[in-house]
């Protein structure tokens, strides 16, 4: 134990260090249940990786991450123009990359790294963004290009990075005015996609994704219906997972769900967890863990003096939760299919190690809150 904490030694928020530990130990039990012991050892060798990764990334003074920004969202929009041109399709989108044996999406890498410059840009160009010019040149340009990118494989998180982005100018209190028409435009743009993907055959030659988008709406407006994928039936099974939890559960391992719930490790975790735990332990309180860490991070962020940093915590943290809040809406079905997955309890290496850097930014700014020095980094 004592060679451990010689050169081991963590630091950082030490409530959010707990609550990513139990999460995760969630994460092993449910995935466990769901695939066997046998098929649980990779994602365990995942959630080691994200740690790791985690650990050696909240040991950095968050000043290096302002220029290391730059770097990765030119790295990021290669890779999605890399994948979206070259990469495989795999049920009908191109969302992976595969580089020295490990497949990853580049679009989990992106939206973390399109955070930490728009808080950035935020920082350092704070004056120029009271004028159109400077506002879409150092601001919306590259939220755009990164939401375009993604767009054509994966709407869902097209839109969610889109609306992290808003939600950073927001935090970051940019003129009311920029936001109202970007959001009017954004409105515009999606029933265009909607009502065109449906009535329109153009429009699904032209983007082949939106016949599954607007299935997908439709399965969440009338689940009762066989649907293109079967989004409908989805719904019912995970509505069925969770009316048979209860308040108290199954037990671990002794939901029937499990075998009728496609995706269920990964997108419909929820609704299992609530089966075998019950709405008490396996529903409210993980709500309650994900509200906990955006609840430190909220006082990290205020504590922090350096604008870039308060920004680059407040924006992680939030599409952190508001990705949990999405992907627990949808197994209630409160919220059309998206494929998103629950942060640190869904199987998956790329979600678990990605929002493990996440993570781990956010506990490197608490370790330096005064730290305001980031610019000559």
């Amino acid at each position: 134990m004592s060679i451990f904490s010689k050169y081991i030694k963590v630091e950082g928020d030490k409530t959010i260090w707990t609550v990513v530990i139990l999460l995760l130990f969630a994460s092993v039990l449910v995935v466990a249940s769901v695939e066997g012991i046998s098929a649980t050892k990779s994602h365990i060798r995942n959630i080691i990786m994200g740690l790791l990764v985690m650990y050696v990334i909240h040991k950095l003074k968050f000043k290096y991450f302002s220029k290391l920004s730059i770097v990765g969202i030119v790295v990021s929009i290669f890779l999605l123009l890399f994948v979206l041109v070259l990469g495989p399709e795999i049920n009908g989108a191109k969302r992976w990359v595969s580089m020295g044996g490990l497949s990853f999406q580049p679009s989990d890498f992106a939206k973390i790294m399109l955070l930490i410059f728009m808080s950035r840009q935020i920082s350092k160009y704070r004056s120029s963004l009271k004028e159109w010019k400077g506002f879409i040149w150092y601001l919306l340009s590259p939220l755009v290009i990164i939401c375009v990118l993604i767009l054509p494989s994966n709407f869902s998180t097209s839109a969610l990075v889109f609306f992290n982005g808003l939600m950073l100018m927001l935090f970051a209190k940019i003129h009311y005015r920029f936001l109202l028409s970007i959001i009017a435009i954004s409105i515009f743009g999606i029933s265009v996609i909607y009502f065109g993907g449906k009535y329109f055959p153009i429009v699904k030659e032209i983007v082949p994704r939106s016949a599954t988008w607007v299935s997908r709406i439709d399965g969440f407006l009338d689940p009762s219906v066989n649907h293109n994928k079967n989004e409908g039936h989805q719904l019912n099974e995970s509505k069925i997972a969770i009316k048979n939890g209860g308040f108290f559960g199954k037990g671990p391992g002794k939901g029937v769900q499990r075998h009728f719930l496609y995706a269920g490790s990964s997108d419909f975790i929820y609704a299992i967890t609530v089966e075998q735990y019950g709405l008490i332990l396996g529903g409210i309180f993980p709500m309650l863990l994900y509200l906990i860490i955006f609840y430190r991070s909220i006082i990290i962020s205020h504590r922090t003096e350096s604008v870039f940093g308060s920004l680059m915590v407040a924006s992680l943290s939030f599409a952190l939760i508001f990705q949990a809040a999405v992907n627990m809406a949808v197994n209630v079905g409160l919220f059309p299919v998206t494929g998103q997955t629950l942060p640190l309890i869904s199987k998956g290496g790329t979600s678990i190690i990605f929002t493990c850097i996440a993570v781990g930014i956010i506990l490197s700014v608490s370790r330096n809150p005064e730290d305001r020095d980031y610019e000559k980094a």
